[in-house]
């Protein structure tokens, strides 16, 4: 299996670098080496969303080809994160495909699953069974013991909270009491003095080229977001420093400001100290953007920056073009 997989990333590498010659000027160089990881990086990161798992082997070996490359890094991550819709209508039999494509790997030493809208869709919209099931493949997976569909957790000393949807519907549900848990965690986590990450598959009302990037016909305000809670979460985020928030959901591919207005957003989107990093699918082709799929972020966090570089999992070579750097407080 690991020939294979190895044989196919060499061959998207080979054709990628031929497309590159032909669409660099339009698209920036997506094969151009960035500088190695630096001394002084305190936490390194993958991201990625959208893996849409069902039954079908090729969903679990093009995951497996993206885990490889993650396991594969010259400098060995400290976590990954996997930032919703981890199955495509969250059956029991998808998440036991999830975790055969994880069992081979160890692509980082800490691995964070979070909840999107298709995990909730188990069965009849049995919600209490999907959210059984996110739990108990969090210990599978992660091996990480939780009692709700949202927790937090600290890496290298590093915050991250992670919100999960309490209903079935394709926007987010965020009850009263997690939005209490979500200030109070706030709190506690901003006398660290250092970056807040917060994991929402969901991203918040109108950011990221919303509604129009959701792709209805006649688009609400709140189409492709949170929801009836963006605000409330918004203004909880806002009230403190350093916060980056990582979401998905919208299936959109990367983007930079030469882009930004043949496309409508920024991948990486910023309000004072607030940062919103919207990331691509990774299953499906997106539809905006660059036009790939087994794509991510790959975050270095510094002292006074956080350097955000775009990757393709799959074919293991970066898009360069496309990286960001967010300056600290």
């Amino acid at each position: 299996m690991f020939g294979f997989i190895s044989f196919i990333k060499g061959f998207l590498s080979v054709i990628l670098t031929v497309l590159n010659f032909f669409t660099w000027g339009i698209f920036g160089n997506f094969t151009a080496e960035t500088t190695p990881l630096k001394d002084d990086c305190k936490l390194n990161f993958s991201a990625f969303s959208d893996v849409h798992m069902t039954e079908e082997k090729a969903r679990a070996d093009m995951l497996r080809f993206g885990l490889q490359d993650m396991q594969e890094f010259d400098s060995p991550l400290d976590l990954v994160i996997a930032a919703g819709d981890l199955t495509d209508h969250g059956e029991p039999e998808e998440w036991a495909m999830l975790e055969s494509a994880f069992e081979d790997y160890a692509p980082a030493k800490n691995i964070i699953l979070a909840q999107g809208n298709h995990d909730t869709w188990t069965g009849d919209d049995d919600y209490a069974l999907s959210k059984k099931l996110f739990i108990d493949y969090n210990k599978k997976i992660a091996d990480r013991e939780i009692d709700n569909v949202y927790y937090s957790t600290k890496v290298n000393g590093y915050t991250f909270i992670v919100l999960g949807s309490e209903s079935d519907h394709t926007y987010a549900t965020f009850t009263d009491t997690q939005l209490e848990w979500l200030e109070a965690e706030m709190e506690k986590a901003s006398a660290d003095n250092l970056p807040i990450f917060v994991i929402s598959h969901w991203p918040i009302n109108e950011s990221h080229g919303l509604p129009e990037t959701w792709g209805d016909d006649e688009p609400e305000p709140d189409d492709g977001g949170i929801g009836d809670q963006s605000a409330r979460v918004e203004e909880i985020l806002k009230s403190y420093d350093n916060v980056i928030l990582i979401s998905g959901h919208i299936h959109s591919g990367f983007t930079n400001e030469c882009h930004q207005d043949t496309y409508g957003y920024l991948s990486v989107e910023s309000d004072g100290s607030f940062h919103s990093v919207n990331l691509p699918s990774y299953m499906y082709l997106t539809i905006r953007g660059r036009i790939a799929n087994g794509t991510g972020f790959v975050f270095e966090v510094y002292d006074d920056t956080v350097e955000i570089r775009a990757r393709s999992y799959t074919a293991g070579v970066w898009y360069s073009d496309y990286n960001y750097t967010i300056d600290l407080v």
